[in-house]
């Protein structure tokens, strides 16, 4: 006796896709995942740096207003944060522009302090930052922020690079 087995039709394989297996649901999450790094580096990088630029304004000389005495910070030279196998050095003069007589001769005592506080802002620094024009005016915008709080308030009037060499 033969009996007929009734074999159940074979059904066709159902694929378990996943979530990233779908290509387009896979490059709109790497475009969300961009966007929120460029966010972020614009957040956090770009507007610090721009905002700085801003907060540096260095008085106008207009007639009828005194220029300031500028003090010289004598000649600095400065390894850059740059790769360590060809590290880059910076060899500069830092001068700055204060109100009057008395407050240079305060920045002549804490010259150490100064001539410090701005080589640490300068090797913080790469070697193409500061090629650029750009670059230069934000190492400006930084040294005058930071040196105001080391002189008396509203004493610091501008800060001027009258040489730069970058090796």
């Amino acid at each position: 006796m033969e009996q007929d087995e009734k074999k159940p039709a074979e059904e066709a394989p159902v694929s378990k896709k996943g979530l990233l297996d779908n290509k387009l649901v896979l490059f709109g999450i790497i475009i969300v995942l961009q966007l929120v790094m460029a966010i972020v580096l614009v957040e956090f990088v770009v507007t610090p740096k721009l905002k700085a630029v801003a907060d540096y304004s260095p008085e106008i000389v207009q007639e009828g207003v005194q220029e300031g005495i500028l003090v010289d910070l004598e000649e600095m030279v400065v390894t850059l944060n740059d790769r360590v196998e060809t590290p880059g050095f910076l060899r500069i003069n830092v001068n700055l522009e204060v109100t009057d007589q008395k407050i240079a001769d305060k920045a002549a005592e804490k010259l150490p302090k100064l001539r410090d506080t701005v080589i640490l802002i300068l090797s913080g620094k790469t070697s193409q930052e500061m090629r650029s024009i750009q670059g230069k005016e934000i190492v400006k915008a930084e040294i005058f922020k930071k040196l105001q709080s080391i002189l008396p308030t509203e004493s610091l009037m501008g800060v001027y690079f009258s040489d730069l060499v970058i090796q």
